[in-house]
């Protein structure tokens, strides 16, 4: 099996670094250009199925992706983006004030945060593997999974074999591509990691969140 991991494209809460979480947006200008630029990049390709977090940003971007090959997307809850609690739609400097301690946490051991009013990312790891495990009984072809900054670099650790310690050493950007293959004798692989090059021209601002 071959999964296509992509970040989704832009949205004005990714312009203003503002922690997104469950709030259900949709794509800005740029994040359908980032979108399209995916789906131009993985037009080539045959793809078994298209999956994505049920959110409507991950899910403009997977059909984006999927319309070259007039496929549907199939959303997935296990792959829904973070619970961030009381912290959705706030900045960094409001949350860094209002929450010293957990935002400490997050930053320097995010493993151990709790959100407020939300999850931790030990629950969100346990969801994703969920989610990976079923993915892989269904599929030995190549299929595509739209997701979010947090399940994407999570998923990443679960494949790399990495605690989530190692959150913060992987980035994802919006409408990063990632391949990752299962072999019978390695397990997963990661083949490719937040690959932008489809993205030359568009343009993308760094992100803490």
């Amino acid at each position: 099996m071959e999964l296509i991991l992509v970040r989704h494209g832009e949205t004005e809460y990714n312009r203003a670094d503002l922690f997104r979480g469950r709030v259900d947006l949709p794509l800005n200008e740029r994040g359908r250009l980032q979108a399209e630029a995916a789906g131009r990049r993985l037009s080539g390709l045959s793809f078994e199925g298209f999956y994505s977090s049920p959110l409507l940003r991950a899910v403009e971007t997977a059909q984006h992706i999927a319309a070259p090959h007039r496929g549907k997307v199939t959303t997935l809850d296990e792959f829904i983006d973070v619970d961030y609690g009381l912290w959705s739609g706030k900045g960094v400097e409001e949350i860094r004030e209002a929450w010293p301690e957990e935002f400490r946490l997050w930053v320097e051991d995010p493993g151990k945060v709790i959100f407020p009013g939300g999850e931790s990312l030990t629950e969100v790891r346990v969801r994703l593997e969920r989610g990976l495990d079923e993915l892989k009984s269904k599929h030995r072809g190549r299929v595509l999974l739209v997701g979010h900054k947090v399940v994407n670099r999570l998923l990443l650790c679960i494949i790399l074999g990495l605690d989530t310690s190692g959150f913060w050493k992987l980035e994802q950007d919006n409408g990063a591509i990632n391949t990752i293959r299962w072999e019978d004798t390695r397990g997963w692989v990661l083949v490719r990691m937040n690959d932008v090059s489809h993205l030359e021209g568009l343009g993308s601002l760094p992100q803490r969140t």
